[in-house]
Protein backbone atom coordinates (compact mmCIF):
# COMPACT_ATOMS: atom_id res chain seq x y z
CA UNK A 1 0.00 0.00 0.00
CA UNK A 2 1.44 3.57 -0.58
CA UNK A 3 -0.44 6.34 1.27
CA UNK A 4 -1.71 9.53 -0.65
CA UNK A 5 0.29 11.79 0.55
CA UNK A 6 3.64 9.55 -1.66
CA UNK A 7 1.56 9.28 -4.74
CA UNK A 8 -0.29 11.12 -7.51
CA UNK A 9 -2.35 9.27 -10.26
CA UNK A 10 -1.70 10.85 -13.48
CA UNK A 11 -2.52 9.59 -16.94
CA UNK A 12 -2.12 6.61 -16.24
CA UNK A 13 1.06 7.09 -14.69
CA UNK A 14 1.69 6.99 -10.63
CA UNK A 15 4.11 9.29 -8.84
CA UNK A 16 5.94 7.69 -6.41
CA UNK A 17 8.80 8.45 -3.59
CA UNK A 18 11.43 5.72 -3.01
CA UNK A 19 13.23 5.45 -0.42
CA UNK A 20 17.37 4.48 -0.95
CA UNK A 21 20.10 4.65 1.84
CA UNK A 22 21.09 7.68 -0.49
CA UNK A 23 17.96 9.54 0.14
CA UNK A 24 14.36 10.10 -1.32
CA UNK A 25 14.08 9.90 -5.35
CA UNK A 26 10.98 10.35 -7.06
CA UNK A 27 9.80 7.19 -9.46
CA UNK A 28 7.10 7.27 -12.54
CA UNK A 29 5.20 3.90 -12.39
CA UNK A 30 3.53 3.46 -15.73
CA UNK A 31 1.20 0.20 -16.07
CA UNK A 32 2.02 -1.68 -19.24
CA UNK A 33 1.20 -4.70 -21.27
CA UNK A 34 2.03 -7.28 -18.87
CA UNK A 35 0.13 -6.35 -16.25
CA UNK A 36 3.15 -4.89 -14.74
CA UNK A 37 4.80 -1.29 -13.91
CA UNK A 38 7.25 0.29 -15.96
CA UNK A 39 9.73 2.48 -13.31
CA UNK A 40 11.38 5.64 -14.41
CA UNK A 41 13.30 7.87 -12.44
CA UNK A 42 13.34 11.21 -14.13
CA UNK A 43 16.18 12.86 -11.87
CA UNK A 44 18.46 9.87 -12.72
CA UNK A 45 19.44 9.44 -16.63
CA UNK A 46 19.13 5.33 -17.67
CA UNK A 47 16.87 4.55 -14.45
CA UNK A 48 14.21 2.19 -16.40
CA UNK A 49 13.03 -1.14 -14.50
CA UNK A 50 10.26 -3.24 -14.17
CA UNK A 51 8.30 -4.80 -11.08
CA UNK A 52 4.90 -7.15 -11.40
CA UNK A 53 3.10 -4.96 -8.99
CA UNK A 54 4.02 -1.36 -7.23
CA UNK A 55 5.71 -3.38 -4.29
CA UNK A 56 7.95 -4.85 -6.32
CA UNK A 57 8.22 -1.88 -8.67
CA UNK A 58 9.49 0.01 -5.70
CA UNK A 59 12.09 -2.50 -4.75
CA UNK A 60 13.41 -2.52 -8.25
CA UNK A 61 13.64 1.18 -8.67
CA UNK A 62 14.87 1.32 -5.15
CA UNK A 63 18.19 -1.30 -6.32
CA UNK A 64 18.38 0.34 -9.83
CA UNK A 65 18.58 4.15 -8.15
CA UNK A 66 20.95 2.20 -5.23
CA UNK A 67 23.00 0.55 -8.16
CA UNK A 68 23.45 3.86 -10.74
CA UNK A 69 24.72 6.07 -7.63
CA UNK A 70 26.96 3.23 -6.46
CA UNK A 71 28.75 2.97 -10.87
CA UNK A 72 28.25 6.66 -10.75
CA UNK A 73 30.35 7.29 -7.80
CA UNK A 74 33.03 4.62 -8.50
CA UNK A 75 33.26 6.48 -12.05
CA UNK A 76 33.94 9.60 -10.51
CA UNK A 77 36.97 8.06 -7.85
CA UNK A 78 38.46 6.22 -11.24
CA UNK A 79 38.36 9.50 -13.11
CA UNK A 80 39.72 11.33 -9.86
CA UNK A 81 42.74 8.85 -9.63
CA UNK A 82 43.62 9.44 -13.20
CA UNK A 83 43.26 12.76 -13.19
CA UNK A 84 45.96 12.87 -10.47
CA UNK A 85 48.44 10.77 -12.32
CA UNK A 86 51.17 12.98 -13.99
CA UNK A 87 50.21 15.82 -11.91
CA UNK A 88 53.03 17.61 -10.53
CA UNK A 89 52.61 18.96 -6.54
CA UNK A 90 55.16 21.75 -5.09
CA UNK A 91 54.56 23.41 -1.96
CA UNK A 92 53.85 27.30 -2.67
CA UNK A 93 54.87 29.64 -0.62
CA UNK A 94 52.35 32.33 0.39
Amino acid sequence: NIPVSASLKLRGKINILVETRYGTQLCVLEPDEKRGFIVTAPGLDGIITWGKNITHAKEMAREAIELCIEARAEESLQQAKKNRRGVIREPIAV
